[in-house]
């Protein structure tokens, strides 16, 4: 099972954090705050194969991959299969869930975008697609694939459709409740293999641009 040296880098930058933007480094303790969570879920459960993973009883922050709610966000670690043929790919997404089946879910990476385009296109998934409840958990954004395709202005969801095998997932998922998405929006925490995070973004608004 793979290592969770995202946090140990995260404690890094915190130490160093004048360079910062505040929101950027707000939402790094509020990730420190957390990560022990799914330190102490990977500890316990190194080794296992997925099956038995996705039995586990997990809190409200860690749950089994099968048990994701759509429309809700989630980080989590991530190998896909043949990952060495692929040009690159995010070992830690963060994700909307759009459609699920036996074999994993369709979601939203909003790692794909720089952070400006980021958080204009969630700004406004915010302010015209929220499903709020009581419980900030199931609080959850009402989007499909059928939607991005078919509404135009919500062209920045193209480079950020993946699809995610639960068979490839590495952890427990991580969810993000609607009360702290502003926060996880922000976090540094992408960790492309094969590439920067820049190349990735350019790319991303290359793609936008056609």
């Amino acid at each position: 099972m793979a290592s969770v040296n995202i946090f140990e880098s995260l404690r890094a930058r915190v130490e160093e954090s004048d360079g910062l933007l505040p929101q950027e480094r707000r939402a790094i303790r509020w990730f420190q705050n957390y990560s022990s969570e799914l330190q102490s879920w990977q500890a316990e459960h190194r080794g296992e194969t997925f099956n038995a993973v996705s039995t586990s009883k997990f809190d409200k922050r860690l749950i089994s991959p099968k048990a994701a709610i759509m429309g809700c966000l989630y980080f989590f670690l991530y190998v896909p299969l043949h990952a060495d043929k692929l040009p690159h790919y995010d070992r830690f997404p963060l994700v909307i869930i759009l459609e699920k089946d036996e074999r994993g879910f369709l979601g939203l990476n909003l790692h794909y975008l720089p952070y400006r385009v980021r958080a204009m296109f969630f700004d406004m998934l915010h302010s015209e697609r929220l499903m709020r409840t009581g419980n900030p958990f199931r609080t959850r954004l009402r989007v499909t694939y059928e939607l991005f395709k078919n509404v135009t202005k919500y062209k920045a969801f193209k480079p950020c459709v993946k699809r995610y095998r639960y068979s490839s997932m590495r952890t427990a998922l991580l969810q993000v409740g609607e009360t702290e998405w502003d926060v996880a929006l922000f976090l540094p925490v992408e960790q492309f293999a094969k590439t920067t995070r820049l190349d990735v973004w350019n790319k991303s608004l290359a793609d936008l641009e056609n």
